[in-house]
């Protein structure tokens, strides 16, 4: 480099120069203000959909030397407590000035895995290496170390503490590797006292189907299913207890009753590559993957954000290599570590994470008018927040406008909650036209009385009656289309005059059938709200249709070729009519179900679930019937042609299935080949 050049160019090279020395002595990196990610939430269909950023990079700290760092914890003063596994130190970082203010190290610390700091300033640490529990005073001078318990009851449990948290009480809750047996509860003194909570195993299939069906010597020499070990526990202001388990799609993340019982009633989706939990002053639980992602729960357990991402070679603010660690600050900042590049990333929560959070802690201290009002600033970011309108629609609930609060549950498809506020709709409903509903029926009853007078004297209602009576019983459509309600209460009788060809007719089997397919429809996309699960827009109506066809066309001819088979009496025109003319007690509660669906709540489901099963069931048992009298069959005769008739539709259908991806394959051969004939 010669003298000129460096003349010319000595303005750039000083502000290069200056640069570099910042990024050398600076512990952050990057101050962003771009998503390096997506933010992610629930929508009324329970998808997880792309939302307004909720979180935005905001410091990177590189430059701490960590190596293998797993765990960290910030007190009240924002002091970030990082357990620095690899260095053998505990690394005190004060957030607000963004530097290391102070470190941990002593004799007998040898691989620090988890830390935790009381209100009073104590630091716990879950030493692994050391196969203690090491606690330091406020001054970070060294107390002492509680090491494995003696108790009778602990003998053969492992002591390697690797996660640690406490209560007000003094109360140490332990993960340890490697144990099954759940958390690990000690006294302030070291006593053991049992453990605090347990994970269910994760059974197999085929564990499953042993434990129904074995006996209890067979099972006895079995090789017993361990639960899933938790990794992380965490106790809160309020010194409840949270636990963080890996490998569950389901309840990964918990909320322990002081008997360890999970609080949350609704099961609570989790990442499967769950590795830490953590609280905040206002009870919002924050969770961490180690593949980079981070979740926000409200305190009943409802995920209200989620973003993050990995990387594996590429260095960018916000993602991560190996999540291992997230904390939260008095600020409601963000911080997680990555445990692979060895820094810690600060999130600053934007101005519509801010907004959703402060809806939620003014509706939680019951300032309900005031929580509504941030909810509407909610949907005027948001219109489509599935939070804001259950938040709205609650507030509503409260303020007892029930049917403002059912269009908010409607539109976040809060089924819950709309239940809830239209019990109280209906309840005022009823109130308001009883009497009126009394005196209609009252009168009704009185007016049929004296028509009833009327015709006994006079005779022209009845002779009206019989005349439209034998109208519709010369018209043989709308004739054999009754036959099919009499046939259900006598099926022996009437399958009889069917066999005989003295009663029913194709063409009324046809009508029956048709009219039973528009009430299945009906019942698939007309249900109450409540009990409408499935959106029309949602649904495949090709698939239903095709379906319900193909069903019903299976089981006809393969019931029909079965029966030749085995010597049966009917003929495809009889098995054509039995299912038809046995569909009337399902076609009747699917039209009662759908109807009285409007005007029930949750609370009363099991009429429903009641009219649906016995409908179906009466019908199950007449087309039963009518199979054993057409083809004249024994029960047992019947029970096996009906078993070989379900195998044969099973066959068929998988048959149709491979013939179809074999017809899709061939397809795209010859077309693969004829481009490479006429394209070249």
């Amino acid at each position: 480099m010669n003298q000129s050049f460096i003349k010319k160019n000595r303005f750039i090279i000083l502000v290069l120069a200056l640069l570099l020395v910042l990024d050398m002595t600076s512990y952050s990196v990057a101050r962003a203000q771009q998503a390096t990610s997506y933010t992610y939430a629930e929508d009324e269909d329970g998808y997880w959909v792309r939302t307004q950023d909720a979180y935005l990079p905001y410091l990177t700290v590189t430059d701490l030397s960590l190596s293998g760092a797993e765990e960290m914890f910030i007190d009240a003063n924002d002091i970030l407590y990082i357990a620095d596994t690899g260095n053998k130190r505990i690394i005190l970082f004060d957030l607000n000035q963004g530097q290391v203010i102070n470190e941990i190290k002593a004799p007998v610390m040898s691989s620090p895995r988890g830390v935790y700091v009381t209100k009073n300033g104590k630091i716990y640490v879950a030493d692994t290496g050391a196969k203690a529990v090491l606690i330091f005073n406020n001054d970070l001078s060294f107390e002492r170390a509680i090491y494995k318990p003696d108790s009778p009851m602990f003998a053969d449990t492992n002591y390697e503490p690797k996660r640690i948290a406490v209560d007000d009480a003094g109360n140490i809750f332990l993960v340890g590797e490697g144990v099954y047996n759940g958390i690990i509860q000690l006294a302030s003194t070291g006593e053991f006292l049992g453990y605090f909570a347990v994970n269910d195993a994760n059974l197999t299939i085929a564990q499953r189907i042993q434990r129904a069906l074995f006996t209890r010597e067979q099972l006895a020499n079995l090789i017993d299913a361990n639960p899933t070990v938790f990794t992380n526990v965490f106790v809160d202001k309020d010194g409840i207890v949270y636990t963080a388990t890996s490998g569950m799609n389901h309840n990964g993340m918990k909320k322990h009753a002081t008997n360890g019982g999970n609080m949350f009633v609704d099961d609570v989706y989790s990442n499967p590559e769950l590795i830490d939990v953590y609280v905040d002053n206002q009870g919002m639980i924050y969770t961490a993957s180690v593949g980079g992602y981070i979740s926000v729960y409200s305190k009943n357990g409802e995920e209200v954000f989620s973003f993050g991402s990995a990387v594996r070679t590429q260095d960018i603010a916000g993602l991560f290599t190996r999540l291992s660690s997230v904390a939260v600050d008095s600020k409601g900042y963000i911080w997680a570590m990555d445990a692979t590049k060895g820094y810690i990333q600060g999130f600053k929560p934007t101005e519509y994470a801010s907004l959703v959070y402060s809806a939620m802690n003014l509706y939680e201290e019951g300032h309900y008018e005031a929580s509504m009002e941030k909810w509407n600033e909610v949907l005027k970011l948001n219109q489509m927040s599935v939070l804001a309108h259950n938040g709205v629609g609650k507030a509503y609930l409260h303020a007892e406008n029930y049917e403002k609060a059912m269009e908010h549950f409607e539109v976040a498809n809060n089924k819950g909650m709309y239940s809830e506020a239209f019990w109280e709709v209906r309840n005022d409903y009823i109130q308001d036209y009883l009497t009126a509903g009394l005196i209609i029926i009252v009168v009704l009853l009185i007016a049929n009385a004296v028509l009833k007078g009327f015709d006994k004297k006079y005779g022209k209602y009845t002779a009206l009656k019989g005349k439209v009576s034998e109208k519709l019983k010369n018209t043989k459509v709308i004739r054999d289309f009754y036959w099919a309600f009499k046939t259900n209460r006598k099926p022996f009788d009437h399958y009889y005059e069917i066999k005989k060809n003295r009663q029913g007719s194709l063409l009324g089997a046809t009508s029956i059938y048709l009219v039973f397919f528009i009430v299945f429809m009906w019942y698939q996309a007309g249900k109450g709200f409540i009990y409408q699960y499935t959106d029309i827009e949602d649904m495949d109506i090709t698939s239903i249709v095709a379906g319900f066809f193909a069903i019903l066309i299976l089981f006809i001819v393969g019931n029909y070729l079965v029966t030749s088979i085995t010597d049966g009496d009917g003929t495809l025109k009889q098995v054509y009519m039995i299912p038809a003319y046995g569909l009337m007690p399902a076609m009747v509660s699917l039209i009662a179900v759908t109807l009285v669906s409007h005007v029930l709540t949750y609370n009363e489901s099991f009429l429903l679930t009641l009219a649906l099963m016995v409908g179906i069931a009466w019908s199950a048992v007449t087309i039963f019937i009518g199979l054993m009298t057409v083809h004249d069959y024994t029960f047992k005769e019947t029970v096996k042609s009906f078993i070989i008739t379900l195998a044969f539709m099973f066959i068929f259908a998988v048959v149709l299935i491979i013939i179809s991806i074999m017809s899709e394959s061939l397809f795209s051969f010859f077309g693969s080949i004829g481009k490479e004939v006429f394209w070249q």
